[in-house]
């Protein structure tokens, strides 16, 4: 995969007709990179995200990834990163030539999820249970409108939730993984696997059709990692995280974290059901169970990391 993005080669680059001004690197990653950039016309900061530049070439997969995004801009939610724009510039033969799909999003001024896990796992072994069970929540409440519109995520994990400097959860990269999804042969040659195998759904791993009690069991992987510091399933290769996530039981979060009460238990178990008829049936249904247990649970207790 290029690192195009990864080595900041748009920084300086203007898009939109010079509407968009790509400014400071924030990340990147197997399918793109995000720039700091600024809008020209309405005065303000946004994030870019670029393709690299093998996506860009697939014509099927810029239709498809057009199409997503402005799926994707219709989501208005709090705990969603706004979609502001999407468009595609034309490289030139010096950058590879081909097209530069990118879509223009909501800076979200904050860090990672995963920052925010990695600093409660040094401080206490975990993230305190009322914490999670909150963040847990405030994604489920962003997948409500999604999935109210169609729209699965597909690809839920720590690095795709943002908090923001109040402490706002913001879920992004929506529609992301479906339209890797979308069929064009050369991208399975590029070795590109769609979803993260640790918060994989047993039906993502086996390739089937999945529906929105996919993402629910991604969460339940998520809030597992939140409240324990650590993978229900994980292994040396994704094809052995694939099948543990297909064949294994997950490990009881409080024999973990020796805290957290049954109720926490139960309501994980029941996310990581094998059989999607047997979890929530709704992120609704989901984030209400999580507001149920973090009241009942709201002791103050720090983790107790076996």
């Amino acid at each position: 995969m290029s690192d195009d993005g990864g080595q900041g080669r748009y920084r300086g680059r203007s898009v939109a007709g010079g509407r968009y001004q790509l400014r400071d690197l924030l990340g990147a990653g197997g399918m793109a990179s995000v720039h700091l950039a600024y809008d020209t016309v309405l005065d303000r900061q946004v994030a870019i995200k670029v393709l690299h530049t093998e996506l860009g070439r697939e014509e099927a997969f810029r239709e498809r990834f057009r199409r997503e995004a402005q799926s994707v801009a219709k989501l208005s939610h709090t705990n969603i990163v706004s979609v502001f724009d999407t468009g595609e510039d034309a490289l030139s033969d010096a950058e590879g030539g081909g097209k530069m799909p990118y879509i223009v999003m909501e800076y979200v001024e904050g860090r990672p999820l995963r920052s925010v896990l990695d600093e409660d796992i040094a401080r206490y072994g975990a993230m305190p249970a009322e914490k999670a069970l909150k963040i847990a929540g405030d994604v489920l409440a962003a997948l409500e409108v999604s999935h109210e519109m169609g729209l699965v995520h597909r690809d839920i994990k720590p690095g795709n939730v943002m908090m923001n400097r109040r402490d706002v959860v913001k879920v992004m990269d929506f529609g992301i993984a479906r339209a890797m999804q979308s069929g064009v042969t050369s991208m399975t040659q590029t070795g590109m696997v769609v979803g993260t195998p640790q918060y994989l759904s047993p039906e993502q791993a086996l390739g089937r059709g999945v529906d929105a009690r996919s993402d629910l069991y991604s969460v339940g992987i998520l809030l597992f990692e939140l409240l324990t510091g650590q993978l229900p399933f994980d292994a040396d290769s994704p094809l052995a995280i694939a099948y543990a996530h297909v064949q294994e039981e997950p490990p009881v979060p409080s024999a973990v974290n020796r805290s957290l009460p049954p109720a926490v238990d139960a309501l994980i178990a029941r996310a990581l059901k094998k059989n999607p008829n047997e979890r929530f049936p709704t992120a609704e249904a989901m984030r209400q169970e999580c507001e149920r247990v973090a009241s009942a649970a709201r002791t103050g207790a720090a983790p107790a990391i076996v």
